[in-house]
Protein backbone atom coordinates (compact mmCIF):
# COMPACT_ATOMS: atom_id res chain seq x y z
CA UNK A 1 0.00 0.00 0.00
CA UNK A 2 1.44 3.25 -1.23
CA UNK A 3 1.87 6.03 1.75
CA UNK A 4 0.42 9.36 1.04
CA UNK A 5 2.62 12.24 0.03
CA UNK A 6 2.95 14.28 3.36
CA UNK A 7 1.77 17.97 2.92
CA UNK A 8 4.40 20.42 2.51
CA UNK A 9 4.77 22.83 5.23
CA UNK A 10 2.73 25.55 5.86
CA UNK A 11 5.76 28.04 6.02
CA UNK A 12 6.56 27.11 2.18
CA UNK A 13 3.36 27.01 0.89
CA UNK A 14 3.34 30.64 2.52
CA UNK A 15 6.50 31.37 0.60
CA UNK A 16 4.80 30.04 -2.83
CA UNK A 17 2.08 32.09 -2.34
CA UNK A 18 4.43 35.74 -1.88
CA UNK A 19 6.55 34.64 -4.64
CA UNK A 20 3.37 34.25 -6.98
CA UNK A 21 2.03 37.26 -5.47
CA UNK A 22 5.13 39.41 -6.07
CA UNK A 23 5.53 37.42 -9.42
CA UNK A 24 1.57 39.03 -10.53
CA UNK A 25 2.15 42.44 -8.78
CA UNK A 26 4.98 42.87 -11.16
CA UNK A 27 3.00 41.83 -13.88
CA UNK A 28 0.90 44.24 -13.36
CA UNK A 29 2.97 47.23 -13.09
CA UNK A 30 4.69 46.09 -16.22
CA UNK A 31 1.26 45.78 -17.90
CA UNK A 32 0.19 49.44 -16.54
CA UNK A 33 3.59 51.50 -16.95
CA UNK A 34 3.49 49.92 -20.43
CA UNK A 35 -0.12 51.54 -21.13
CA UNK A 36 0.74 54.52 -19.54
CA UNK A 37 3.87 54.74 -21.89
CA UNK A 38 1.35 54.19 -25.20
CA UNK A 39 -1.07 56.68 -23.84
CA UNK A 40 1.51 59.32 -23.50
CA UNK A 41 3.40 58.16 -26.59
CA UNK A 42 0.16 59.12 -28.32
CA UNK A 43 -0.22 62.53 -26.60
CA UNK A 44 3.27 63.06 -27.31
CA UNK A 45 2.63 61.89 -31.25
CA UNK A 46 -0.50 63.61 -31.62
CA UNK A 47 1.49 67.39 -30.45
CA UNK A 48 4.47 66.33 -32.83
CA UNK A 49 1.93 65.91 -35.48
CA UNK A 50 0.41 68.78 -34.56
CA UNK A 51 3.59 70.85 -35.44
CA UNK A 52 4.87 68.85 -38.41
CA UNK A 53 1.68 69.37 -40.36
CA UNK A 54 1.60 73.32 -39.38
CA UNK A 55 5.27 73.64 -40.78
CA UNK A 56 4.49 71.49 -43.81
CA UNK A 57 0.99 74.01 -44.14
CA UNK A 58 3.08 76.94 -43.80
CA UNK A 59 5.88 75.79 -46.33
CA UNK A 60 2.92 75.54 -48.99
CA UNK A 61 1.09 78.49 -48.00
CA UNK A 62 4.18 80.59 -49.23
CA UNK A 63 3.51 79.49 -52.59
CA UNK A 64 -0.19 78.88 -52.46
CA UNK A 65 -1.25 82.51 -53.75
CA UNK A 66 1.50 82.76 -56.52
CA UNK A 67 -0.36 80.76 -59.68
CA UNK A 68 -3.05 83.54 -58.94
CA UNK A 69 -0.86 85.94 -58.66
CA UNK A 70 1.16 84.86 -61.80
CA UNK A 71 -1.95 85.00 -63.85
CA UNK A 72 -2.67 88.48 -63.36
CA UNK A 73 1.05 89.61 -64.66
CA UNK A 74 1.45 91.87 -67.47
CA UNK A 75 3.99 89.45 -69.62
CA UNK A 76 2.02 86.87 -69.08
CA UNK A 77 -1.48 88.74 -70.12
CA UNK A 78 0.82 89.69 -73.18
CA UNK A 79 2.10 86.00 -73.82
CA UNK A 80 -1.61 84.55 -74.22
CA UNK A 81 -2.46 87.72 -76.56
CA UNK A 82 0.03 86.01 -79.09
CA UNK A 83 1.47 83.37 -78.13
CA UNK A 84 3.70 83.12 -81.52
CA UNK A 85 5.13 86.22 -80.39
CA UNK A 86 8.87 85.76 -80.03
CA UNK A 87 9.46 89.25 -78.43
CA UNK A 88 6.15 88.53 -75.90
CA UNK A 89 7.51 84.86 -75.01
CA UNK A 90 11.45 86.03 -74.48
CA UNK A 91 9.57 88.61 -72.07
CA UNK A 92 7.29 86.24 -70.27
CA UNK A 93 10.55 83.84 -70.05
CA UNK A 94 12.63 86.77 -68.32
CA UNK A 95 9.26 87.57 -65.72
CA UNK A 96 8.86 84.02 -64.84
CA UNK A 97 13.02 83.19 -64.18
CA UNK A 98 13.06 86.65 -61.82
CA UNK A 99 9.97 85.70 -60.05
CA UNK A 100 11.14 82.38 -59.32
CA UNK A 101 14.40 83.60 -58.20
CA UNK A 102 12.88 86.13 -55.76
CA UNK A 103 10.01 83.43 -54.44
CA UNK A 104 13.00 80.76 -54.33
CA UNK A 105 10.62 78.20 -55.99
CA UNK A 106 11.93 75.21 -57.78
CA UNK A 107 10.14 76.48 -61.34
CA UNK A 108 7.54 78.62 -62.85
CA UNK A 109 5.80 78.15 -66.26
CA UNK A 110 2.31 78.78 -67.90
CA UNK A 111 0.75 76.26 -70.38
CA UNK A 112 -1.85 77.07 -72.78
CA UNK A 113 -5.63 74.82 -72.52
CA UNK A 114 -4.19 71.68 -74.47
CA UNK A 115 -1.38 71.76 -71.45
CA UNK A 116 1.48 73.18 -74.13
CA UNK A 117 4.35 74.55 -72.12
CA UNK A 118 4.44 78.02 -73.49
CA UNK A 119 6.75 79.72 -71.17
CA UNK A 120 8.96 78.73 -68.02
CA UNK A 121 11.72 80.01 -65.59
CA UNK A 122 13.85 77.47 -67.01
CA UNK A 123 13.63 78.65 -70.35
CA UNK A 124 17.31 78.59 -71.04
CA UNK A 125 18.67 75.26 -69.24
CA UNK A 126 18.26 71.64 -71.22
CA UNK A 127 15.77 70.60 -68.99
CA UNK A 128 13.32 73.74 -70.03
CA UNK A 129 9.78 73.14 -70.29
CA UNK A 130 9.19 75.16 -73.18
CA UNK A 131 7.97 73.28 -75.79
CA UNK A 132 6.88 70.16 -73.98
CA UNK A 133 2.65 69.02 -73.22
CA UNK A 134 1.88 68.56 -69.45
CA UNK A 135 -1.76 68.01 -70.39
CA UNK A 136 -1.95 64.70 -68.69
CA UNK A 137 -1.12 65.64 -65.24
CA UNK A 138 -2.86 65.65 -62.94
CA UNK A 139 -2.46 69.07 -62.03
CA UNK A 140 -3.68 70.62 -65.13
CA UNK A 141 -6.77 68.37 -65.48
CA UNK A 142 -8.01 69.14 -62.50
CA UNK A 143 -6.96 73.16 -62.93
CA UNK A 144 -9.19 72.95 -66.12
CA UNK A 145 -12.11 71.43 -64.50
CA UNK A 146 -11.77 72.88 -61.37
CA UNK A 147 -10.22 76.26 -61.52
CA UNK A 148 -7.26 74.87 -59.14
CA UNK A 149 -4.89 71.74 -59.21
CA UNK A 150 -2.36 70.10 -56.54
CA UNK A 151 -0.11 67.29 -57.35
CA UNK A 152 3.01 65.59 -55.81
CA UNK A 153 5.21 63.78 -58.49
CA UNK A 154 8.67 63.30 -60.19
CA UNK A 155 9.31 66.07 -62.64
CA UNK A 156 8.93 64.56 -66.03
CA UNK A 157 10.87 66.61 -67.94
CA UNK A 158 13.68 67.10 -64.84
CA UNK A 159 13.08 64.29 -62.94
CA UNK A 160 13.18 66.26 -59.57
CA UNK A 161 10.31 65.80 -57.44
CA UNK A 162 7.98 68.36 -56.25
CA UNK A 163 4.77 69.73 -55.25
CA UNK A 164 2.47 71.49 -58.24
CA UNK A 165 0.54 74.18 -57.81
CA UNK A 166 -2.05 75.02 -60.46
CA UNK A 167 -4.15 77.72 -61.20
CA UNK A 168 -6.37 78.01 -64.06
CA UNK A 169 -6.20 81.34 -66.09
CA UNK A 170 -9.11 83.17 -67.95
CA UNK A 171 -9.83 86.48 -69.17
CA UNK A 172 -13.89 87.65 -70.51
CA UNK A 173 -14.69 83.89 -69.60
CA UNK A 174 -12.58 82.04 -71.42
CA UNK A 175 -9.94 79.59 -70.23
CA UNK A 176 -6.26 80.71 -71.77
CA UNK A 177 -4.43 77.88 -69.87
CA UNK A 178 -2.71 77.32 -66.35
CA UNK A 179 -0.20 78.86 -64.40
CA UNK A 180 2.14 76.14 -62.60
CA UNK A 181 4.44 76.68 -59.35
CA UNK A 182 6.42 74.05 -58.63
CA UNK A 183 7.91 73.50 -55.07
CA UNK A 184 11.06 71.69 -53.51
CA UNK A 185 10.37 70.21 -50.53
CA UNK A 186 13.09 68.33 -50.24
CA UNK A 187 14.08 70.25 -47.77
CA UNK A 188 11.78 70.01 -44.96
CA UNK A 189 12.37 66.21 -45.15
CA UNK A 190 15.86 67.08 -44.77
CA UNK A 191 14.58 68.95 -41.07
CA UNK A 192 12.57 66.00 -40.46
CA UNK A 193 15.83 63.60 -40.51
CA UNK A 194 17.84 66.01 -39.00
CA UNK A 195 15.28 66.20 -35.93
CA UNK A 196 15.23 62.52 -35.51
CA UNK A 197 11.75 61.52 -36.67
CA UNK A 198 10.86 59.11 -38.85
CA UNK A 199 8.05 61.05 -40.48
CA UNK A 200 6.42 60.68 -43.85
CA UNK A 201 3.43 61.74 -45.91
CA UNK A 202 0.99 58.95 -47.80
CA UNK A 203 -0.75 60.35 -50.68
CA UNK A 204 -4.39 59.19 -51.58
CA UNK A 205 -3.03 55.24 -53.19
CA UNK A 206 -1.34 54.46 -49.98
CA UNK A 207 2.31 55.34 -51.65
CA UNK A 208 4.57 57.00 -49.08
CA UNK A 209 6.06 60.44 -51.27
CA UNK A 210 7.50 62.34 -48.77
CA UNK A 211 9.89 60.67 -45.60
CA UNK A 212 12.51 61.27 -43.34
CA UNK A 213 13.97 57.78 -44.54
CA UNK A 214 15.18 58.13 -48.05
CA UNK A 215 14.47 53.97 -48.59
CA UNK A 216 10.98 54.28 -47.80
CA UNK A 217 9.82 56.96 -51.02
CA UNK A 218 7.41 55.36 -53.31
CA UNK A 219 6.84 52.33 -51.38
CA UNK A 220 3.23 51.52 -49.87
CA UNK A 221 2.66 52.08 -46.19
CA UNK A 222 0.47 48.81 -46.23
CA UNK A 223 0.26 46.10 -49.10
CA UNK A 224 -1.18 47.08 -52.03
CA UNK A 225 -3.28 44.52 -54.47
CA UNK A 226 -1.19 43.80 -57.69
CA UNK A 227 -3.90 44.97 -59.88
CA UNK A 228 -3.93 48.26 -57.84
CA UNK A 229 -0.23 48.58 -58.42
CA UNK A 230 -0.02 48.22 -61.63
CA UNK A 231 -2.58 51.18 -62.14
CA UNK A 232 -0.62 53.45 -60.30
CA UNK A 233 2.66 52.33 -61.97
CA UNK A 234 1.20 53.03 -65.37
CA UNK A 235 0.31 56.85 -64.42
CA UNK A 236 4.12 56.81 -64.09
CA UNK A 237 3.61 59.64 -60.81
CA UNK A 238 6.77 58.92 -59.73
CA UNK A 239 8.89 58.29 -62.68
CA UNK A 240 9.86 55.17 -61.48
CA UNK A 241 8.08 51.86 -60.48
CA UNK A 242 6.71 51.64 -56.51
CA UNK A 243 8.06 49.62 -54.26
CA UNK A 244 5.43 46.77 -54.01
CA UNK A 245 7.45 45.59 -50.12
CA UNK A 246 5.11 47.49 -47.49
CA UNK A 247 7.09 49.57 -44.90
CA UNK A 248 4.82 48.93 -42.05
CA UNK A 249 3.61 45.50 -40.92
CA UNK A 250 0.83 45.74 -38.04
CA UNK A 251 0.77 43.54 -35.00
CA UNK A 252 -2.19 45.04 -32.89
CA UNK A 253 -3.00 48.28 -30.95
CA UNK A 254 -2.72 48.90 -27.41
CA UNK A 255 -3.81 52.76 -25.57
CA UNK A 256 -5.47 53.67 -29.20
CA UNK A 257 -2.03 53.17 -30.73
CA UNK A 258 -1.07 50.61 -33.82
CA UNK A 259 2.11 48.57 -33.14
CA UNK A 260 4.00 46.78 -35.59
CA UNK A 261 7.40 46.23 -37.80
CA UNK A 262 9.07 48.63 -40.03
CA UNK A 263 11.14 47.69 -42.85
CA UNK A 264 13.81 49.41 -44.65
CA UNK A 265 15.85 48.41 -47.84
CA UNK A 266 15.61 45.50 -48.70
CA UNK A 267 12.51 44.04 -46.01
CA UNK A 268 15.21 44.74 -43.23
CA UNK A 269 13.49 44.39 -40.14
CA UNK A 270 13.96 48.14 -38.25
CA UNK A 271 12.19 46.85 -35.05
CA UNK A 272 8.54 47.37 -33.22
CA UNK A 273 7.34 50.93 -34.27
CA UNK A 274 4.12 52.73 -32.70
CA UNK A 275 2.41 54.21 -35.84
CA UNK A 276 0.50 57.32 -35.31
CA UNK A 277 -1.66 58.67 -38.40
CA UNK A 278 -2.79 62.65 -38.65
CA UNK A 279 -5.19 63.03 -41.73
CA UNK A 280 -4.41 66.20 -44.39
CA UNK A 281 -5.65 67.55 -47.51
CA UNK A 282 -6.28 65.48 -50.74
CA UNK A 283 -6.71 62.43 -48.68
CA UNK A 284 -2.83 62.45 -47.85
CA UNK A 285 -1.92 61.05 -44.34
CA UNK A 286 1.23 62.28 -42.05
CA UNK A 287 2.57 59.44 -40.74
CA UNK A 288 5.04 59.54 -37.31
CA UNK A 289 6.67 56.37 -36.09
CA UNK A 290 8.00 55.90 -32.63
CA UNK A 291 10.10 53.27 -31.23
CA UNK A 292 8.52 51.16 -28.44
CA UNK A 293 11.67 50.06 -27.16
CA UNK A 294 11.80 52.91 -24.65
CA UNK A 295 8.57 52.66 -23.89
CA UNK A 296 9.24 48.51 -23.02
CA UNK A 297 12.66 49.54 -20.92
CA UNK A 298 10.32 52.04 -19.16
CA UNK A 299 7.87 49.44 -17.99
CA UNK A 300 10.42 46.90 -17.00
CA UNK A 301 12.41 49.47 -14.90
CA UNK A 302 8.77 50.41 -13.13
CA UNK A 303 7.75 46.82 -12.96
CA UNK A 304 11.55 46.39 -11.32
CA UNK A 305 11.29 49.13 -8.71
CA UNK A 306 7.75 47.76 -8.12
CA UNK A 307 8.96 44.02 -7.07
CA UNK A 308 11.50 45.66 -4.97
CA UNK A 309 9.25 47.67 -3.33
CA UNK A 310 7.24 44.79 -2.42
CA UNK A 311 9.61 42.61 -1.02
CA UNK A 312 10.68 45.51 0.83
CA UNK A 313 6.99 46.18 2.61
CA UNK A 314 6.90 42.10 2.88
CA UNK A 315 10.30 42.44 5.10
CA UNK A 316 8.83 45.40 6.51
CA UNK A 317 6.10 43.01 7.76
CA UNK A 318 8.01 40.18 8.50
CA UNK A 319 10.18 41.99 10.82
CA UNK A 320 7.27 43.36 12.85
CA UNK A 321 5.79 40.30 12.77
CA UNK A 322 9.14 38.89 14.60
CA UNK A 323 9.12 41.18 17.23
CA UNK A 324 5.80 40.75 17.98
CA UNK A 325 6.44 37.49 18.53
CA UNK A 326 9.36 38.03 20.59
CA UNK A 327 7.54 40.01 22.77
CA UNK A 328 4.92 37.49 23.37
CA UNK A 329 7.79 34.96 24.07
CA UNK A 330 9.35 37.30 26.31
CA UNK A 331 5.74 37.65 28.51
CA UNK A 332 5.12 33.54 28.05
CA UNK A 333 8.54 33.02 29.19
CA UNK A 334 8.12 35.92 32.39
CA UNK A 335 4.92 33.75 33.06
CA UNK A 336 6.39 30.24 32.97
CA UNK A 337 9.60 31.40 35.41
CA UNK A 338 6.73 33.01 38.14
CA UNK A 339 4.66 30.04 38.52
CA UNK A 340 7.75 27.73 38.55
CA UNK A 341 10.10 29.48 40.69
CA UNK A 342 9.94 26.33 43.02
CA UNK A 343 10.14 24.01 40.52
CA UNK A 344 12.50 21.58 39.55
CA UNK A 345 16.25 22.60 38.08
CA UNK A 346 15.46 20.27 35.14
CA UNK A 347 12.51 22.97 34.77
CA UNK A 348 14.31 25.57 35.33
CA UNK A 349 16.98 24.59 32.75
CA UNK A 350 14.36 24.15 29.77
CA UNK A 351 12.95 27.83 30.95
CA UNK A 352 16.55 29.20 30.48
CA UNK A 353 16.67 27.50 26.95
CA UNK A 354 13.26 28.72 25.74
CA UNK A 355 14.67 32.48 27.02
CA UNK A 356 18.32 31.77 25.02
CA UNK A 357 16.03 30.81 21.94
CA UNK A 358 13.93 34.14 22.60
CA UNK A 359 16.66 35.96 22.18
CA UNK A 360 18.01 34.58 19.13
CA UNK A 361 14.81 35.53 17.70
CA UNK A 362 14.65 39.19 19.06
CA UNK A 363 18.34 38.96 17.33
CA UNK A 364 17.23 37.48 13.87
CA UNK A 365 14.55 40.47 14.33
CA UNK A 366 17.02 42.91 14.33
CA UNK A 367 19.02 42.00 11.51
CA UNK A 368 15.99 41.81 9.28
CA UNK A 369 15.42 45.52 10.18
CA UNK A 370 18.84 46.47 8.93
CA UNK A 371 18.64 44.50 5.81
CA UNK A 372 15.09 46.22 5.17
CA UNK A 373 16.96 49.73 5.72
CA UNK A 374 19.86 49.03 3.69
CA UNK A 375 17.33 47.65 0.75
CA UNK A 376 15.46 51.12 1.08
CA UNK A 377 17.88 53.28 -0.35
CA UNK A 378 19.11 51.80 -3.28
CA UNK A 379 15.46 51.43 -3.99
CA UNK A 380 14.62 55.08 -3.58
CA UNK A 381 17.59 55.48 -6.13
CA UNK A 382 16.54 53.31 -8.58
CA UNK A 383 12.62 54.93 -8.70
CA UNK A 384 14.45 58.75 -8.80
CA UNK A 385 16.56 56.87 -11.55
CA UNK A 386 13.00 55.61 -13.43
CA UNK A 387 11.80 59.28 -13.56
CA UNK A 388 14.53 60.71 -15.13
CA UNK A 389 15.31 57.53 -17.19
CA UNK A 390 11.86 57.75 -18.92
CA UNK A 391 13.39 61.03 -20.85
CA UNK A 392 16.99 59.91 -21.17
CA UNK A 393 15.52 56.29 -22.79
CA UNK A 394 13.27 58.20 -25.22
CA UNK A 395 15.32 58.56 -28.21
CA UNK A 396 18.92 57.96 -26.08
CA UNK A 397 18.86 62.19 -26.17
CA UNK A 398 20.70 64.60 -23.79
CA UNK A 399 18.84 66.10 -21.28
CA UNK A 400 18.38 69.43 -22.86
CA UNK A 401 16.57 68.04 -26.10
CA UNK A 402 14.14 66.26 -23.57
CA UNK A 403 13.42 69.71 -22.15
CA UNK A 404 13.46 71.42 -25.41
CA UNK A 405 10.21 69.09 -26.30
CA UNK A 406 8.97 69.35 -23.34
CA UNK A 407 8.94 73.08 -23.10
CA UNK A 408 7.37 72.95 -26.67
CA UNK A 409 4.62 71.08 -25.46
CA UNK A 410 3.37 73.10 -22.85
CA UNK A 411 3.80 75.99 -25.26
CA UNK A 412 1.49 74.68 -27.57
CA UNK A 413 -0.65 73.61 -24.68
CA UNK A 414 -1.07 77.19 -23.17
CA UNK A 415 -1.72 78.58 -27.00
CA UNK A 416 -4.50 76.09 -27.62
CA UNK A 417 -7.12 78.79 -26.40
CA UNK A 418 -5.50 81.35 -28.37
CA UNK A 419 -6.26 79.45 -31.66
CA UNK A 420 -10.04 79.12 -32.38
CA UNK A 421 -10.68 82.08 -33.64
CA UNK A 422 -6.84 81.77 -36.03
CA UNK A 423 -8.56 78.63 -37.13
CA UNK A 424 -11.26 80.03 -38.60
CA UNK A 425 -9.60 83.04 -40.06
CA UNK A 426 -7.05 80.65 -41.89
CA UNK A 427 -9.92 78.22 -43.17
CA UNK A 428 -9.70 77.51 -47.07
CA UNK A 429 -12.35 79.31 -47.88
CA UNK A 430 -15.30 78.91 -51.91
CA UNK A 431 -14.99 82.44 -52.51
CA UNK A 432 -18.76 82.83 -52.00
CA UNK A 433 -19.90 86.42 -52.02
CA UNK A 434 -22.96 87.71 -49.58
CA UNK A 435 -24.16 90.59 -47.91
CA UNK A 436 -21.34 90.72 -44.98
CA UNK A 437 -21.95 93.45 -41.98
CA UNK A 438 -18.97 95.23 -42.14
CA UNK A 439 -17.94 96.56 -38.44
CA UNK A 440 -17.72 92.96 -37.40
CA UNK A 441 -15.16 92.04 -39.88
CA UNK A 442 -13.01 94.91 -38.62
CA UNK A 443 -13.61 94.60 -35.25
CA UNK A 444 -12.37 91.05 -35.42
CA UNK A 445 -9.32 92.07 -37.89
CA UNK A 446 -8.38 94.52 -35.01
CA UNK A 447 -8.86 91.73 -32.61
CA UNK A 448 -5.68 89.54 -34.15
CA UNK A 449 -3.48 92.01 -34.07
CA UNK A 450 -4.48 93.67 -30.15
CA UNK A 451 -1.13 92.05 -28.92
CA UNK A 452 1.20 93.80 -31.57
CA UNK A 453 -1.11 97.20 -30.98
CA UNK A 454 -1.11 96.78 -27.02
CA UNK A 455 3.09 96.12 -27.34
CA UNK A 456 3.90 98.54 -29.22
CA UNK A 457 1.46 101.55 -27.88
CA UNK A 458 -0.34 102.30 -30.51
CA UNK A 459 -3.71 104.80 -30.06
CA UNK A 460 -6.47 103.46 -32.30
CA UNK A 461 -9.35 105.76 -33.86
CA UNK A 462 -12.12 104.11 -34.66
CA UNK A 463 -15.02 105.92 -36.89
CA UNK A 464 -18.47 103.82 -38.08
CA UNK A 465 -21.71 105.00 -38.84
CA UNK A 466 -24.64 104.33 -36.03
CA UNK A 467 -26.46 102.31 -38.53
CA UNK A 468 -24.70 98.88 -39.47
CA UNK A 469 -23.54 98.81 -42.84
CA UNK A 470 -23.54 96.04 -45.01
CA UNK A 471 -21.20 95.25 -48.10
CA UNK A 472 -20.86 92.53 -50.69
CA UNK A 473 -17.88 90.46 -49.81
CA UNK A 474 -16.21 87.29 -48.50
CA UNK A 475 -16.24 87.86 -44.85
CA UNK A 476 -13.03 85.74 -43.85
CA UNK A 477 -11.49 86.83 -47.40
CA UNK A 478 -12.26 90.92 -46.19
CA UNK A 479 -10.89 90.28 -42.53
CA UNK A 480 -7.74 89.24 -44.51
CA UNK A 481 -7.79 92.22 -46.42
CA UNK A 482 -8.14 93.98 -43.27
CA UNK A 483 -5.95 92.77 -41.27
CA UNK A 484 -3.04 92.82 -43.85
CA UNK A 485 -3.38 96.35 -43.94
CA UNK A 486 -3.60 96.96 -40.35
CA UNK A 487 -0.39 95.14 -39.70
CA UNK A 488 1.45 96.98 -42.84
CA UNK A 489 0.17 100.47 -41.20
CA UNK A 490 1.81 99.20 -37.89
CA UNK A 491 4.57 98.42 -39.44
CA UNK A 492 5.03 101.91 -40.86
CA UNK A 493 4.97 103.66 -37.35
CA UNK A 494 7.68 101.28 -35.55
CA UNK A 495 10.18 104.05 -35.48
CA UNK A 496 7.59 106.97 -34.74
CA UNK A 497 7.11 109.17 -31.68
CA UNK A 498 3.52 109.53 -32.65
CA UNK A 499 1.68 106.41 -33.59
CA UNK A 500 -2.28 106.56 -34.01
CA UNK A 501 -3.94 103.79 -36.38
CA UNK A 502 -7.06 105.45 -37.83
CA UNK A 503 -10.02 102.58 -38.86
CA UNK A 504 -13.15 104.58 -40.19
CA UNK A 505 -16.16 102.99 -41.98
CA UNK A 506 -18.64 105.19 -44.08
CA UNK A 507 -21.16 104.85 -46.95
CA UNK A 508 -20.27 107.25 -50.10
CA UNK A 509 -23.57 106.56 -52.57
CA UNK A 510 -23.77 102.94 -53.27
CA UNK A 511 -20.11 101.84 -51.68
CA UNK A 512 -19.11 101.50 -48.50
CA UNK A 513 -15.37 102.37 -47.72
CA UNK A 514 -13.27 100.88 -44.82
CA UNK A 515 -10.09 103.57 -44.66
CA UNK A 516 -6.90 102.52 -42.65
CA UNK A 517 -4.66 105.40 -41.89
CA UNK A 518 -1.36 105.73 -40.13
CA UNK A 519 0.96 108.10 -38.67
CA UNK A 520 3.96 106.49 -40.36
CA UNK A 521 6.79 107.98 -42.59
CA UNK A 522 5.03 107.54 -45.76
CA UNK A 523 5.59 106.10 -49.21
CA UNK A 524 7.76 107.69 -51.56
CA UNK A 525 5.59 108.46 -55.22
CA UNK A 526 7.97 106.30 -57.40
CA UNK A 527 6.77 103.31 -55.16
CA UNK A 528 2.99 104.22 -55.26
CA UNK A 529 2.37 102.78 -58.92
CA UNK A 530 4.12 99.01 -57.84
CA UNK A 531 2.51 99.30 -54.41
CA UNK A 532 0.49 96.07 -55.52
CA UNK A 533 2.45 94.66 -57.95
CA UNK A 534 3.59 90.85 -56.56
CA UNK A 535 6.67 90.94 -54.55
CA UNK A 536 7.76 94.66 -54.63
CA UNK A 537 8.19 95.55 -51.12
CA UNK A 538 9.98 98.42 -48.90
CA UNK A 539 10.56 95.99 -46.00
CA UNK A 540 14.12 94.70 -44.89
CA UNK A 541 14.83 91.24 -46.55
CA UNK A 542 13.17 88.13 -44.46
CA UNK A 543 10.01 90.36 -43.49
CA UNK A 544 7.84 89.68 -46.31
CA UNK A 545 7.59 88.40 -49.99
CA UNK A 546 5.83 91.41 -50.99
CA UNK A 547 2.56 89.81 -51.83
CA UNK A 548 0.29 90.91 -49.12
CA UNK A 549 -1.03 93.94 -51.02
CA UNK A 550 -1.37 92.53 -54.50
CA UNK A 551 -3.49 89.37 -52.90
CA UNK A 552 -5.42 91.74 -50.94
CA UNK A 553 -5.94 93.67 -54.46
CA UNK A 554 -7.12 90.64 -56.11
CA UNK A 555 -9.65 89.62 -52.75
CA UNK A 556 -11.17 93.34 -53.52
CA UNK A 557 -11.46 93.26 -57.39
CA UNK A 558 -13.36 89.74 -56.88
CA UNK A 559 -15.94 91.63 -54.67
CA UNK A 560 -15.98 94.42 -57.31
CA UNK A 561 -13.97 96.76 -55.42
CA UNK A 562 -10.94 98.71 -55.36
CA UNK A 563 -8.17 99.64 -53.11
CA UNK A 564 -6.97 102.89 -52.98
CA UNK A 565 -4.04 105.09 -51.64
CA UNK A 566 -3.00 108.37 -50.31
CA UNK A 567 0.36 109.08 -49.06
CA UNK A 568 2.50 111.92 -47.74
CA UNK A 569 5.79 111.19 -47.01
CA UNK A 570 7.18 112.61 -43.42
CA UNK A 571 3.11 112.03 -42.13
CA UNK A 572 1.75 109.01 -42.83
CA UNK A 573 -1.03 106.95 -45.67
CA UNK A 574 -4.28 105.67 -45.90
CA UNK A 575 -5.29 103.05 -48.14
CA UNK A 576 -9.23 102.95 -48.48
CA UNK A 577 -11.03 99.77 -49.34
CA UNK A 578 -13.80 100.13 -51.76
CA UNK A 579 -16.94 97.71 -52.35
CA UNK A 580 -20.28 97.45 -53.29
CA UNK A 581 -22.74 98.58 -50.69
CA UNK A 582 -25.70 95.82 -49.99
CA UNK A 583 -29.21 96.99 -48.80
CA UNK A 584 -29.88 94.23 -46.39
CA UNK A 585 -33.99 95.21 -46.63
CA UNK A 586 -33.68 94.83 -50.31
CA UNK A 587 -31.55 91.41 -49.85
CA UNK A 588 -32.89 87.89 -52.02
CA UNK A 589 -34.94 86.25 -48.73
CA UNK A 590 -32.19 82.90 -49.95
CA UNK A 591 -29.12 85.68 -49.67
CA UNK A 592 -26.91 84.20 -46.40
CA UNK A 593 -25.73 87.31 -44.57
CA UNK A 594 -23.06 87.36 -42.07
CA UNK A 595 -23.08 89.34 -39.11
Amino acid sequence: MQRPRPALPRYVLIGMAALAAIAAAGWLAYVLALDAAFARMEREANDRLALIASTFDATVARYRYLPAVLSLADPIRELYRDPHDASATAAANRYLKSLNQGARSAELYVLDSTGLALAASNFDLDSSFVGHNYGFRAYFMDAMRTGEGHYYAVGATTGQPGYFLSHRIMEGGKTLGVAVVKIDLSALEADWASAGDLVAMEDENGVIFLASREDWKYRPLLPIPAQRLAELNAAQQFGQAIDPAPVFVPKGDRERVQIGRARGRGNVELGDYALQVRPHDQGWRLLLFSDVADARRNASTVAIASVFALIASLLVVLVAYQRRQVVRAKLDAHDVLERRVAERTEELRRTMESLVQSAKLASLGQALAGVAHEINQPLAALITYVASSRVLLRRNEVDRAAANLDLMSSIAERMMALIDHLRMFARKETGTRSAVALAPVIDNAIRLLQYRIDNEHIEVVRSAPAEPLHGLANPIRLEQVVVNLLSNAIDAMRDRERRVLGVTLDRHDDSAVIEVSDTGAGIAPEHIKSLFDPFFTTKEIGEGLGLGLSISYGIVREFGGDILVDSTPGRGSTFKVVIPVMDVALASPHQELHA
